[in-house]
């Protein structure tokens, strides 16, 4: 990290490492570094104090790199970069999280990316960040692919994240794949975080896209509808909850949420159905009883025709 570093970039990954560690003793180290040991202010002012500069560090598994305003404005030295790129030269991941992508454009730009990481003749680096600055991170770095819809990318050992909170995602995407599905699900359970969106659900996802102060004032309804996905809830019961006609029911939901209430109930299930097959726990029928359908064979043929994939296509 360095000044103006976005708190919620190291904390948010920091902490999905570190509750693995209270199941399963020292699984991970994690330490804070900085170009130079000792405080640094983050974009907010408050101050972190790294434990270790760049040139204490003698080895290491994975490096990741925040985002914040400072990182994305930060001009790496020769110094710097020689230094950086030798520790992603020992790292078996280098991981950036939202804006720290621009770091890691300079990091493995033209010159330094045959040292780095060994790509293709031609091939370039697959990178995204926050949604706000993909944009800028192409036109400055046009020899990296940049893209602008997954949540986290992974290309051979560098990943990269979007906006701020998806580093809890990759963090917990590494976790899967160094320990399995049950681990990774009881630290998402302990954030109090849904596992898991995967890197390829968009930033922009079906829901966040509705979301809106208008679409607020159905919060109400929406939240019983979470809460009772597993019954035989009909367009009948969403207006009895409104306390309107059918008609004038889904009249509000298409002019608040764009959609009709059958639609957006179907889409609150198939995304809770996404979830839930990340369970070791749970069968497919589990999961298919656990939002709403009688039986197994309609779950599967609407969740095919939602993400394009069977749920056990899906299913890890």
């Amino acid at each position: 990290m360095a000044e103006g570093f976005q708190p919620l970039d190291l904390f948010g990954p920091l902490d999905t490492f570190e509750g693995v560690n209270n199941a399963i003793k020292q699984t991970y180290q994690c330490d804070i570094a900085s170009f130079s040991k000792g405080q640094v202010k983050s974009a907010s002012r408050h101050i972190v104090v790294a434990d270790y500069g760049l040139t204490d560090i003698q080895q290491l598994d994975y490096l990741i790199i925040c985002g914040g305003s400072g990182m994305r404005q930060l001009a790496l030295t020769n110094t710097s970069l020689s230094l950086l790129t030798a520790l992603a030269n020992k790292a078996e991941k280098v991981i950036s999280i939202c804006t720290g992508a621009f770091v890691m454009a300079q990091l493995f730009s033209q010159h330094n990316i045959q040292n780095c990481y060994q790509k293709d003749s031609g091939e370039r680096l697959r990178l995204t960040t926050h949604w706000r600055h993909c944009h800028e991170l192409a036109d400055k770095f046009p020899q990296i692919q940049v893209l602008s819809s997954p949540l986290f990318v992974q290309d051979g050992k560098i990943w990269s994240s979007a906006g701020v909170l998806s580093g809890v995602d990759l963090a917990l995407e590494i976790v899967r794949q160094d320990l399995g599905n049950t681990a990774a699900a009881s630290v998402a359970k302990e954030l109090v975080v849904y596992l898991q969106r995967k890197g390829s659900q968009k930033q922009f996802s079906d829901l966040l896209k509705n979301q809106s102060a208008d679409s607020l004032r159905l919060a109400p309804v929406t939240e019983w509808l979470l809460e009772n996905l597993g019954k035989n809830i009909n367009t009948s019961d969403i207006a009895n909850q409104l306390c309107v006609s059918e008609r004038q029911s889904s009249r509000l939901f298409k002019q608040h949420l764009k959609q009709t209430p059958a639609q957006y109930l179907n889409q609150l299930r198939m995304h809770q159905a996404r979830d839930l097959l990340s369970d070791d726990n749970r069968s497919l029928q589990q999961v298919s009883r656990s939002v709403g359908f009688s039986n197994y064979e309609s779950f599967r043929r609407s969740f095919q025709r939602y993400f394009g994939l069977s749920p056990s296509a899906y299913q890890p």
